[in-house]
């Protein structure tokens, strides 16, 4: 079983306060007696290099090299040996710095006075001069980089091909001017020179996609003889295109006319179904589609419609603008189920009975 240590009652030994002074009868401070906070310690000796002390609060601070720590000449002395270094540091950034911006600013100075004296086509000259100096210097850099990567005198003329086809051409401003100058040309520009300004465009395109498409092919290993098959290809589908594009033209410089040729068309347009519509009669198409009603004559005529629009490039031809004897036959019988359709929906199946064909 623990037993609990019972504490003393009796006090404590405390040394008797001192009835003098401790330095009393010493002329210095290393006598056999050390007058700390707690009284008198007997043959305490000093410890040795003891800085000075006040009162309770530790070491008094002092800068180096001061003697004394109220030495102002020596603090200030030690503050400018310690911060020079840096003030030449600033000295010489805040020179580099105000180098930099008078440059800039005389820039900028004779950038703002060449735009305010020089005039559009002066402008325009120096801008192409520009580009053309930094075309010719990538290019020549690409050029060694290529011949340093083993390219052949084959491969660098295809690829000047595919970059002349790549360039975007004269370089056009991005800043406010530019802006101002688009907008003045597209707010003068005629009809005729906006079709004529988008068709470049997409002309301009289609080369550049076909550009890189044949770089790429190139580089998975295209042979030549696939290249030259391939533009062929491409040639004969821009010929068909070309001359789809003039028919359509053709077409819309067609319908725009007066009210006398409208009626022209219409006129047209009834002659030729009634002709369908005898045709159906005399194949008994509508004879036959009548037995069911009307609404079988309707869907007749929507069959029919949709073979006949797919005929006429998905109604693009009119059928008023249809020449010649054997395309205006093919069309008669194109439309002999539309024709018959419309004959039965609309009812006019005896009026076929009551008209000897025979």
């Amino acid at each position: 079983m623990t037993t609990i240590p019972q504490l003393s009652s009796e006090p404590s030994t405390i040394p008797p306060y001192p009835t003098e002074p401790p330095t009393a009868g010493h002329n210095s401070p290393s006598g056999s007696q050390w007058w700390r906070a707690g009284g008198i310690q007997d043959d305490v000796p000093p410890p040795p290099n003891q800085p000075p002390t006040a009162g309770m609060h530790g070491y008094i601070p002092s800068p180096f090299g001061a003697a004394n720590p109220t030495d102002d000449a020596s603090m200030q002395a030690a503050a400018a040996a310690f911060w020079a270094p840096l003030a030449a540091q600033f000295e010489q950034a805040a020179d580099l710095m105000a180098h930099r911006m008078g440059e800039q600013i005389g820039q900028l100075g004779h950038q703002v006075h060449q735009l305010w004296t020089e005039t559009e086509a002066q402008r325009s000259a120096r801008e192409q001069v520009e580009y053309e100096d930094l075309i010719a210097r990538q290019r020549t850099e690409r050029d060694a980089a290529f011949a340093a990567a083993g390219e052949t005198r084959e491969q660098r003329t295809e690829r000047h091909r595919i970059e002349q086809i790549l360039d975007p051409g004269p370089i056009q401003r991005t800043d406010l001017i530019g802006v101002i100058d688009m907008l003045g040309a597209r707010i003068t520009e005629t009809a005729d020179e906006r079709a004529a300004r988008l068709e470049a465009e997409q002309e301009l395109d289609k080369k550049r996609r076909r550009a890189r498409q044949d770089a790429e092919l190139a580089a998975a290993g295209e042979t030549p003889e696939q290249r030259t098959k391939r533009h062929r290809q491409q040639q004969l589908a821009d010929k068909r295109e070309a001359a789809a594009k003039a028919r359509r033209a053709r077409r819309q410089a067609a319908r725009v006319a007066g009210p006398s040729d409208r009626t022209r068309r219409f006129r047209r347009w009834c002659v030729l179904t009634a002709i369908s519509a005898t045709g159906g009669y005399l194949t008994g198409l509508i004879a036959f589609v009548s037995a069911s009603g009307p609404l079988a004559g309707l869907v007749l005529a929507a069959v029919g419609l949709v073979l006949d629009l797919w005929l006429r490039d998905h109604g693009r031809l009119r059928v008023s603008e249809v020449a010649r004897p054997w395309p205006i036959t093919l069309l008669i019988l194109a439309r002999v189920p539309v024709a018959s359709g419309l004959v039965v929906a609309a009812g006019l199946g005896p009026l076929f009975s009551g008209i000897s064909l025979y």
